[in-house]
């Protein structure tokens, strides 16, 4: 009540009908507020280990009668060998649909619905996870079929042969879309046949599924020594450590098979590929090597800025901007700079340009590349990203699961556990003057690699007014 009365009082104060006073005045008194800085400061998990190795990170919070229970494994498709990239990539349904060896899938599938869990698996490039949650009373119904899971995947036929018919509509349909077209010609152009960079499991692959196969992959992706476990919700530390101790009690350690994500090599521009296909929308991508590496490193933090500015930041990005609201190019316009721990990533561009825009819509995203380093930002727009990045960032510590898990991707990443003041800190002390060396030094307008999808014969000029061609038939993008 005392808040309320105090913001009446305010609003009195700066309003017109008090004294009258002019919009000028009343924005002046607004803008001279002074608050006290907020501080955020999520909770910590506690870290404990396993007899066996494995890490758990612990968050108590007994507001609502729920648990969640998160494991991440630091090995990925990328790590299995070619041959058995596709059924990595399909493990994780598997898991979830093809039953135990004790349990039939429809058995699994009534035990979830019965006690309400929530049981899933991811297999990513570099890392998979299995996450659990439910009501807490159940907590122990849901971590034994959760594991059994893991442990002892049936993979049963009936679902192998649904995974594979649905896989090989994928296939039959993966050049409907020009977005998905261009997708996969970019990722083919831009690192080859590298797992990296596939993104679909071909016929050749989906003919060699077989409940074996899946399972190979499954226990070395999904296994003890690969963990980070977290745990958030309604439980007692004592209970819940004894718990993980008994399931993990006679389970083996990794197998071999696994090897590292071989090294990366980006393709170099200047270049220009065209997919041609029948769509009054050209699709456009364009971008290079990122340089960049998450870390605490000023350079790191001015390009988080600087990708903000450029078209990270939807109406208020300079891509936006002059390509659909100065120009009417296109509806849409964006960037994105992305960065590992490990390695570069690759930087780009990308929209929907009208077709009888093409080469202009491309000469002008070239030219607001270039004009990150040539124009100059402001100190207001720097603070229009630091504020965004910083209120945004936030978001990512809602609950107690998603704190957990924001510690989880630290520890994987090799980040360290304060990452989180580490990065606003660096975000924060940004200068203008650095947006525009980062942008001098890592981005090369020049330098592009060029993906066009779209028909010639509907541009505006011919592409090689740009640079040479090299034509990639739509059948030849393999992945």
């Amino acid at each position: 009540m005392r808040a309320r009365l105090c913001l009446g009082a305010l609003l009195l104060a700066v309003l017109p009908g008090a004294g009258a006073q002019a919009p000028a005045d009343i924005r002046a008194k607004i803008q001279a507020l002074q608050f006290r800085p907020l501080r955020f400061n999520p909770p910590q998990p506690k870290k404990v280990t396993l007899s066996n190795g494995v890490p758990v990170y612990l968050l108590e919070d007994h507001t609502l009668p729920t648990i969640s229970v998160q494991l991440v494994s630091r090995a990925g498709v990328a790590h299995l060998p070619d041959s058995l990239w596709g059924i990595g990539w399909q493990a994780d349904g598997l898991l979830r649909t093809g039953g135990t060896v004790r349990l039939a899938p429809d058995s699994v599938d009534k035990l979830i619905a019965f006690y309400a869990l929530n049981i899933n698996f991811s297999t990513g490039n570099e890392q998979s996870t299995a996450s659990m949650s439910g009501l807490s009373r159940y907590t122990n119904q849901l971590l034994d079929l959760g594991f059994e899971m893991m442990r002892t995947p049936r993979n049963d036929s009936s679902r192998v042969r649904i995974t594979a018919a649905q896989q090989e509509e994928a296939w039959r349909r993966r050049n409907d879309t020009p977005g998905s077209v261009l997708g996969r010609a970019w990722s083919q152009v831009m690192l080859g046949d590298h797992p990296l960079g596939r993104t679909l499991v071909t016929p050749w692959e989906i003919a060699g599924f077989a409940p074996e196969r899946f399972r190979w992959a499954q226990e070395r992706l999904y296994c003890p020594q690969n963990f980070l476990i977290g745990v958030s919700g309604d439980f007692q530390e004592r209970q819940i450590i004894a718990k993980l101790e008994g399931l993990f009690r006679g389970w083996g350690r990794c197998k071999p098979g696994l090897r590292d994500v071989p090294p990366v090599t980006y393709a170099q521009g200047p270049k220009l590929v065209l997919v041609e296909k029948d769509v009054n929308q050209t699709n456009i991508r364009m971008g290079h090597a990122g340089g960049i590496r998450v870390g605490d490193t000023p350079d790191y933090f001015a390009t988080r800025v600087t990708d903000f500015l450029l078209g990270g930041s939807a109406f208020t990005s300079r891509l936006l901007g002059r390509v659909r609201s100065d120009s009417g190019f296109a509806y849409s316009a964006f960037s994105a700079w992305a960065a590992e721990t490990k390695r570069e990533d690759l930087f780009f561009a990308g929209a929907q340009i009208r077709a009888e825009k093409t080469l202009a819509g491309i000469s002008l995203m070239r030219s607001v590349i270039a004009s990150m380093a040539a124009e100059p930002v402001t100190a207001r727009d720097v603070k229009l990203a630091q504020d965004n990045e910083a209120n945004s960032f936030v978001f990512r510590f809602e609950n107690p699961a998603q704190i957990v898990g924001q510690q989880l991707a630290y520890a994987v990443d090799g980040l360290p556990a304060n990452w989180f003041d580490v990065y606003l800190r660096g975000i924060q002390a940004v200068t203008p003057d650095q947006v525009r060396q980062v942008a001098e030094r890592y981005l090369h307008p020049d330098k592009l690699v060029i993906v066009v999808v779209g028909k010639p014969s509907a541009f505006d000029k011919p592409l090689s007014e740009i640079v040479a061609v090299t034509i990639l038939p739509v059948d030849s993008i393999k992945r």
